[in-house]
């Protein structure tokens, strides 16, 4: 897990930290598809002088095979010179007695954001619970209607829409990331369960109107439909 793999990391921290003496202290940037739950393992675990750098590069092989411009890249400065900063508080710098370990810490950090702007990335500073609020609603309701319709054995017919054509390849993509990301996109975001509520909730709703259209008062029982007459 994630914390495993910062608990694992922490000692060699420590004693690379005691090596090179007070001052040298590193960065730490994480890339996890989620970011509340790594950003607090990192602030609860890692020594309070390493700075932190929560990031996501929204996109993987596939969609930057022929390069990274355009693509989006998301990330909050979590902490420099163990100050945690506010993402939401514009000007936050002004209030704070800026020490030249700070300044060294955010050109640090500006350096390596500069690596992904140079290529071209769309650079968008976001808090961590914003990016994991909007992520929830479309980066984890994509895979999981990837994986509902893939479950149904969708297949191309000889009559298929574009429309059809794009659903299969939501399938396709979606279905070749391992369950362990769809899972961690589920159990580390406290807001998927949320979307999955509501899209139960919009299934619902669009299969009672079509009920509702068609005269009929019950369920669908195994593809059939059931009216009162079935009933009495």
């Amino acid at each position: 897990s994630f914390k495993d793999t910062v608990l694992d990391i922490v000692p060699l921290l420590e004693k690379k930290m005691q090596l090179k003496g007070a001052g040298t202290y590193p960065l730490i940037v994480d890339v996890a598809s989620v970011k509340e739950h790594p950003r607090n393992i990192l602030l609860d675990l890692l020594p309070e002088e390493c700075d932190i750098l929560c990031t996501h590069p929204m996109f993987g092989p596939d969609s930057a095979k022929n390069g990274w411009r355009g693509q989006t890249f998301v990330y909050e400065k979590t902490r420099i010179n163990k100050v945690i900063l506010d993402p939401d508080f514009e000007g936050q710098e002004n209030q704070l007695d800026i020490s030249e370990e700070y300044v060294e810490g955010m050109d640090r950090m500006e350096r390596f954001l500069s690596i992904w702007e140079e290529e071209g990335c769309n650079m968008i500073p976001m808090a961590c619970s914003d990016h994991d609020s909007y992520s929830a609603n479309s980066q984890f309701i994509t895979h999981l209607v990837g994986r509902i319709l893939g479950i149904q054995g969708l297949k191309a017919t000889p009559i298929d829409t574009t429309g059809f054509q794009s659903v299969l390849r939501l399938i396709e993509t979606t279905n070749a990331d391992s369950f362990d990301l769809f899972y961690g996109l589920y159990k580390y975001n406290r807001n998927s369960g949320y979307t999955i509520g509501r899209l139960r909730g919009a299934l619902d709703d669009v299969v009672g109107a079509l009920l509702q259209r068609d005269g009929v008062v019950g369920v669908f029982d195994g593809g059939n439909r059931k009216s009162d007459d079935d009933t009495k």
